[in-house]
């Protein structure tokens, strides 16, 4: 697994290890505000309440986590909060010893009392927590206090996936002193944490603005003196503030297309160092199977023979991605299933001929004369153009489709409810590096983006084995068994496939690399900015 992920971000880290060659002899300089965006208004800023990229990225430089991607090495897993682990010869007893003489924003101090309390919340079965608590809640017992500064995780099993969802950017630890003041972490003045940045101000649908944490853990960082989201949403304002110089990094989602980079390389010439990367993001057609004309497992699985993947990566994302791709291969390494083999199934076949036959049996031994369905799409990134065209290979088998567009944070809260019938667009990133992921999270019964109330038994015990497998080769045995099932089922959400595009730095940026995934890797903590 490890080698796999090495070898899958290589493109990534020379991105950040090329700022040029003298970056690495330079000595870090102090000072300056790093200009970016947030793609769309984060609204509620509960980290642990909340799912959409945006309220991660608004909030994280401020918190600290037990553990977190090296900022100078993204392939390692290191302590953050947590100074050390030990781990029972069973695998089954997590103990962190915790970090002595951290404070919060605020001036209290730092304990293991804070990490239970954090983690009780995200575990509590009656707290809807769609990442942190989606990953936890399979495998976590119980987190006990040992004393100020030890707090230890008991597991329900051996579980794989353990430190890399402890590590992910949604487990980030709260302050217990803040939970029971204000009872959530909705409200700006909530945020208070650990981080190498304070939580500055909040200007809905304008700024973000973190301030220099001079108390922070780590001596001698952070190197900034703050940083400035601009909320920007649809990627033509994105872009035309990146061709004015107003931001300084283009790193996250949604990606650009090419077409968009070489108008930026136009503008900005040797200012910025554009690069083609993947994001680590699965593009997704939901349907909900509580509802007609969905309930009908024919219906969805019309939906994904009539889906043409190679259409939508070739026309809306310019050919930037993998169609039909259940795991992205430079991600996971070889836990994904062979393309060679994707592309000869039902669904993901060229041409299309068959498929959209079929596709049309189905739909017409229903409903004769048609259906008319409403779908849903949020108004941000490409989602809009993808929608339509799915739209439009939907009309060829019988399914007319009126969109219903929702700005992103009243989209998701609209997902989360099941107060839709058709998702056309949606993305979901990678929350960790591990393989499960995806599973655990869009397929399993109750999982955090299982939006339309899909439930297998096959598949959650196929999803509790990846879980628990220690070994690697059966674990992708485990993962390649899913991926060909799920390929093959009228599952709630149809794989169009994952997500590429291109991104800039400007080359006065220092020491930035990207990790994993799109969350962890923006916290800034040792980022510089060269005169």
């Amino acid at each position: 697994m490890r080698k796999s992920l090495i070898l899958s971000l290589t493109v990534l880290l020379l991105v950040g290890l090329s700022a040029s060659g003298a970056a690495a002899q330079e000595k870090p300089r102090y000072g300056g505000i790093l200009n970016w965006y947030d793609y769309a208004d984060p609204g509620r800023l509960d980290i642990h309440a909340e799912s959409p990229l945006s309220v991660q990225q608004a909030l994280a430089g401020i918190y600290s986590g037990l553990l977190h991607y090296d900022p100078d090495d993204p392939t390692k897993i290191i302590g953050d909060l947590a100074e050390s682990r030990t781990v029972s010869p069973d695998s089954k007893t997590y103990t962190f010893h915790l970090r002595k003489g951290v404070k919060w924003h605020d001036g209290q101090p730092f304990s293991a009392a804070d990490v239970k309390a954090t983690f009780d919340r995200v575990l509590n079965p009656n707290f809807q927590s769609p990442r942190c608590g989606s990953m936890l809640k399979p495998m976590v017992a119980s987190v006990e206090v040992v004393d100020a500064h030890t707090v230890q995780f008991q597991l329900k099993f051996p579980a794989a996936p353990f430190i890399s969802a402890v590590a992910s950017a949604w487990c980030r630890v709260a302050a217990k002193h803040i939970l029971e003041k204000y009872g959530d972490l909705t409200k700006p003045e909530a945020q208070i944490g650990t981080g190498p940045f304070k939580f500055k101000r909040y200007e809905r649908g304008s700024v973000i603005e973190w301030e220099k944490n001079k108390d922070y853990f780590i001596p001698g960082l952070p190197y900034l003196d703050g940083v400035k989201q601009f909320i920007l949403t649809g990627v033509p304002t994105q872009l035309a503030a990146a061709k004015a110089g107003r931001i300084m990094l283009w790193d996250t989602w949604p990606p650009m297309k090419k077409t968009q980079a070489d108008e930026l390389r136009n503008a900005r010439g040797d200012e910025v160092r554009i690069y083609q990367a993947s994001i680590n993001t699965i593009f997704l057609i939901y349907m909900h199977t509580q509802k007609p004309p969905f309930n009908n497992p024919d219906m969805r699985r019309a939906v994904n023979l009539a889906i043409d993947r190679q259409e939508l990566v070739a026309k809306t994302l310019e050919g930037a991605g993998l169609p039909c791709a259940m795991l992205d291969p430079r991600l996971v390494g070889d836990f994904a299933l062979p393309l060679a083999e994707v592309n000869t199934l039902p669904g993901c076949r060229q041409p299309k001929d068959q498929d959209i036959a079929e596709a049309k049996r189905l739909v017409e031994k229903h409903y004769p004369n048609g259906v008319d369905i409403e779908a849903a799409v949020r108004s941000v990134g490409g989602y809009i153009d993808r929608a339509q065209l799915v739209l439009a290979q939907l009309r060829k088998i019988g399914i007319r489709g009126t969109l219903k567009t929702y700005e992103s944070a009243a989209g998701f809260s609209v997902y989360g409810k099941g107060d839709f019938t058709f998702i056309t667009t949606q993305d979901r990133a990678m929350v960790t590096a591990d393989p499960g992921d995806v599973f655990a999270l869009v397929y399993a019964t109750g999982a955090g983006s299982n939006w339309g109330k899909w439930s297998d038994p096959k598949v959650d015990e196929l999803t509790e084995r990846g879980l628990k497998e220690p070994n690697v080769q059966k674990r992708k045995q485990i993962y390649h068994e899913l991926q060909r099932y799920l390929l093959t089922q009228d599952t709630t959400a149809v794989v169009a496939g994952w997500v590429e595009g291109w991104f800039f730095q400007d080359k006065r940026l220092r020491n930035y690399q990207a990790s994993p995934t799109i969350y962890d890797h923006s916290t800034f903590m040792k980022v510089w900015l060269a005169q």
